[in-house]
């Protein structure tokens, strides 16, 4: 069981590391040297259920500004008289 655990964490820390080592290559700075680019990604795959929680986190916060964008337009303030 703990074995499958471990195995499992590392195989998804390679993944993200992987990840995150293509996209950086894609969106960061041109100039950062590969042993650094390489030393960041592997330890962005270390904390990937950190970086996964942040996702959601952020993905969450979005949903919500959008659903409440338009709260504020008059036509759509409800007013008891």
């Amino acid at each position: 069981m703990t074995w499958n655990l471990i195995v499992g964490y590392l195989t998804m820390a390679l993944v993200a590391a992987v990840v995150v080592f293509v996209v950086s290559a894609r969106l960061g700075d041109e100039r950062r040297p590969l042993g650094q680019r390489t030393f960041l990604s592997l330890a962005a795959g270390l904390v990937w259920p950190v970086i996964l929680l942040g996702v959601a986190e952020v993905s969450s916060f979005a949903v919500y500004a959008k659903a409440h964008e338009h709260d504020d337009e008059e036509e759509r303030v409800l007013v008891v008289a």
